[in-house]
């Protein structure tokens, strides 16, 4: 369960950044693949497969799921000690692969919605930056069906998304009084996403935008955005990501993962058309 926010930065152009929430600790790999011509980069949860990231043409993608059963199945799997689940590959990060094949972040928008994504999914370019808000109906039944909504955000604009539907309120965590942890887990979604938009107009820099999803007003860690909560089992932030389109960028801040860099000169080299860079977890960076 995650926290994602897009805002236009004159200098910057549109920035991407998300709180990443697992309930078991990622190993976590940086990604530079050149597959049909296009030099793709993005993390990889090593045990699930999911990736998020950028490319070459500044095509950024982050998501936060709004299929909360699917997603907390697909957790469960991935922190089993039975060897035999841990070859689950998350679908979505399959369908945001496909998509950052693509040279605009419209073109990335429609194949994300024929690919039909689930969740609370931001595709930004230099100039353009859309919501996609997409779910299932009865995705476990006979009568499974898409439902999506999209819309083009405007430069004055801000946007903040969590784990619950906003034009789909259907979607995503309810407020189940007959189900006590998916009503925990809607009003730990909606005070996230409350205390990002409150801070939203005070970012002007990629690093204020992670300041921002740092925060911890709260005493319940599952009531902040970023949640450092040590009971075993809780959702607990496992990382930052930063993407700046314009710069064709891709920063990721380590909180609660292990990262594997096999060749971390190699993802910045002269011939390299995206380019990474770690945050340190105990120092923002300035860019």
């Amino acid at each position: 369960m995650c926290v994602v926010v897009a805002k236009y930065l004159p200098e910057y152009g549109w920035v991407l950044a998300k709180n990443r929430d697992r309930n078991y600790k990622p190993v976590v790999s940086i990604k530079q693949s050149n597959r049909n011509g296009v030099q793709r980069l993005y993390m990889q949860d090593d045990k699930t497969r999911y990736t998020e990231g950028v490319n070459e043409f500044g095509v950024a993608i982050l998501s936060a799921s709004i299929m909360v059963k699917k997603d907390e199945k697909e957790g469960a799997a991935a922190g089993s000690d039975d060897q035999s689940e841990r070859t689950y590959y998350a679908p979505d990060g399959i369908r945001i692969r496909t998509a950052l094949f693509k040279r605009s972040a419209k073109s990335a928008l429609n194949t994300l919605i024929k690919l039909q994504i689930p969740g609370n999914t931001l595709i930004a370019d230099d100039n353009e930056c859309y919501i996609l808000e997409g779910a299932f109906r009865d995705y476990h039944g006979p009568n499974k069906k898409y439902e999506y909504t999209f819309k083009r955000l405007k430069k004055t604009d801000g946007i903040v998304r969590t784990n619950h539907g906003i034009d789909m309120p259907w979607a995503g965590y309810q407020n189940n009084k007959d189900n006590p942890h998916e009503k925990a887990s809607r009003k730990s979604s909606e005070n996230r996403m409350k205390i990002v938009l409150e801070k939203l107009k005070s970012i002007r820099t990629p690093e204020d935008m992670l300041q921002v999803l740092s925060s911890q007003p709260e005493k319940d860690p599952q009531m902040n955005p970023l949640r450092n909560d040590e009971k075993r089992k809780a959702m607990r932030t496992t990382g930052q990501l930063l993407c700046i389109p314009k710069e064709r960028t891709l920063h990721y801040r380590p909180t609660y993962s292990e990262i594997t860099l096999k060749n971390y000169n190699a993802l910045n080299n002269q011939k390299s058309k995206t380019f990474f860079e770690v945050i340190s977890s105990r120092k923002l960076f300035d860019i």
